[in-house]
């Protein structure tokens, strides 16, 4: 009985734990969609495009046209907020108890990629979204709701090339004729729209591309994740999230062989199989007599530490600026460098400018600085070049040069 009301009080502790969490989690994701500035490839996106994405940003902005950098960004916070839920439900489906399940919620939380997701403008939240209640559907054997979903991910993007080829060898295997049915029809409707991107010269892309995944998972967690995907490959339940995890990540790699790949394209359909691997290392930590689980805490302290680190530097990330020797080199430059250097232009009576790049010229653009035919914006000093200073808490990180166009 006792044992009983320890085990009440400790989920009791931990459910309150996590509702903690996630809502500084939440006021945090607020925080930084509403000071980040607009990115170069969301500019793109709200200017020189018309899908789905760019419409959510343009839906955003004018609902709340004076939340600064927040509006656009909005309805990628609301579908996260969606994800976290389906998320919970997803794991329910595959983990035995509430430690378990709240280690993969928590894990989820703290993801670099899930996060970054969350603040920026791109299609990983709606396709997590369409993709985990495609899952949900189909584990509770809800087949024709399931497959209903399915033609959706032909207006988010051309990712659903690589899921409908993963289902499709998922269906043979299992040999379940009504997906693969569906799916062969959607694969060849969206090849036929998107086509196969293989392009250029053979190029080696495999680090780079271990390297991404590491950076959305976070190091320690994709090495385990990668580990925990083959041994279910050689003694595990092989179910679809893990069939389509481990088909998506092995595509990425040898696609990565021959050229550089959009990781955010296979990447949400691999991390939805976090629950399979705290499943395995709950198993691999319970078999085990007490006295030889030590190491095992250890090792999910240490991992989980990282992760924690990891995201905490991708959250708090500005005032790197203040200790890196060239501001170019910060993740973030990007993001924060146009826009200072708008504001400065700004400052010094110059609100029309030419530039070298589209996307640049589109970020300045939403910062009120107009295209120009009269004056360009250089990267080097010239003869009768205005240099504007780019200062963050008082100190210059960056120069920005203008010189007239000779026409």
């Amino acid at each position: 009985m006792s044992i009983h009301i320890g085990m009440f009080e400790m989920v009791s502790r931990l459910k309150l734990f996590v509702s903690i969490l996630l809502v500084l989690h939440l006021i945090i994701l607020v925080w930084v969609a509403w000071g980040l500035p607009i990115g170069p490839h969301e500019a793109k996106l709200y200017y020189s495009q018309d899908n789905i994405v760019s419409l959510l940003m343009h839906w955003g902005h004018d609902m709340f046209p004076d939340m600064d950098f927040l509006n656009i960004r909005f309805p990628f916070l609301l579908l996260h907020i969606l994800n976290l839920g389906l998320f919970y439900r997803l794991s329910k489906l595959f983990l035995g108890d509430e430690v378990m399940l709240f280690t993969s919620f928590v894990i989820f939380l703290f993801l670099p990629g899930i996060v970054s997701s969350a603040v920026l403008a791109t299609s990983t939240g709606l396709i997590l979204v369409v993709y985990q209640a495609f899952l949900i559907l189909y584990l509770q054997k809800k087949e024709i709701l399931s497959l209903v979903l399915l033609p959706l991910f032909l207006f988010i993007d051309k990712s659903c090339v690589i899921l409908y080829f993963s289902l499709l060898t998922y269906a043979l295997w299992r040999r379940e004729p009504v997906l693969l049915t569906v799916t062969a029809m959607l694969f060849g409707a969206s090849i036929s729209i998107y086509g196969i991107d293989m392009h250029g010269k053979p190029v080696n892309y495999f680090v780079d591309t271990v390297a991404l995944y590491a950076a959305i998972f976070s190091p320690l967690v994709f090495l385990y994740f990668f580990y925990a995907m083959y041994r279910v490959l050689l003694k595990g339940e092989k179910s679809i999230i893990w069939h389509v995890s481990f088909t998506v990540l092995v595509l990425s790699l040898m696609i990565s062989l021959r050229q550089r790949i959009p990781i955010e394209d296979f990447a949400p359909y691999v991390i939805v199989a976090i629950p399979l691997m705290v499943k395995l290392f709950f198993h691999s930590y319970r078999v085990r007599l007490p006295q030889f689980r030590k190491q095992y805490r250890y090792l999910a302290i240490f991992v989980f530490f990282i992760l924690v680190l990891n995201t905490l530097v991708l959250l708090f990330h500005k005032p790197l600026f203040l200790v890196l020797e060239k501001a170019d080199r910060h993740f973030a430059a990007p993001f924060y460098l146009p826009y200072w250097c708008a504001e400065a232009l700004k400052n010094r009576g110059i609100d029309a400018i030419k530039t070298d790049k589209k996307a640049l010229e589109y970020q300045f653009r939403y910062y009120g600085v107009a295209s120009s035919d009269k004056t360009q914006l250089v990267k080097k000093p010239c003869k009768n070049c205005k240099s504007v200073t780019i200062r963050y808490k008082n100190r210059t990180v960056h120069t920005c040069y203008v010189s007239k166009i000779n026409n």
